[in-house]
């Protein structure tokens, strides 16, 4: 191992992309798990709806993958959260976990950068939703359109389990 994958960390390989059937107005489920109302969340921006319209999603599974084609529009110095922008101008807010960011970037791997395009299915990152829990956080992907106000319409999908690369969020441009 050399000094940087030292430092930094080894060059560990995302996995492989998911298979999914994107598309405008196409909002995917970034993990598998059990999908809730936003309103569920238990941190009240996010509940309150005043980041945007959403959906929440218990995880399952420990890598996120982009929702949609588009570029990385938002990335944080903790990992915690990722944004994407779609083709169509709609930002997207992946937001792993509420209060995370006190972990500091512990359980926390991204594989893009800003400035990057993505396809639907991608993977953006790796977390870990035991020591997500293990460190008294609560573990929800929380999936938010944040210029809702600015598109016709956001509509999300019947909660319920989901897997990833099926459809959470309906858009209207």
């Amino acid at each position: 191992m050399g000094f940087l994958e030292h430092v930094f960390g080894g060059g560990e390989e995302p996995p492989a992309a998911l298979d999914v059937d994107g598309g405008k107005g196409k909002v995917l489920s970034p993990v598998s798990g059990q999908a809730v109302s936003i309103g569920e969340v238990p941190d009240p921006v996010f509940a309150s709806g005043a980041l945007g319209a959403g959906i929440a999603i218990e995880p399952e599974g420990d890598v996120l993958f982009s929702p949609v084609d588009g570029v990385v529009s938002v990335t944080t110095g903790t990992d915690h959260a990722i944004g994407v922008t779609d083709e169509d101008g709609a930002d997207i807010l992946l937001h792993i976990g509420i209060d995370t960011v006190s972990l500091r970037g512990q359980g926390f791997r991204r594989y893009v950068r800003k400035g990057q395009h993505v396809s639907a299915g991608q993977p953006l990152m790796r977390f870990d939703p035991g020591l997500i829990r293990k460190s008294g956080l609560d573990s929800h992907v929380v999936v938010v359109v944040t210029n809702t106000e600015d598109l016709a319409a956001v509509t999300p999908a019947v909660p319920g389990r989901v897997d990833a690369g099926e459809l959470v969020l309906a858009i209207e441009y």
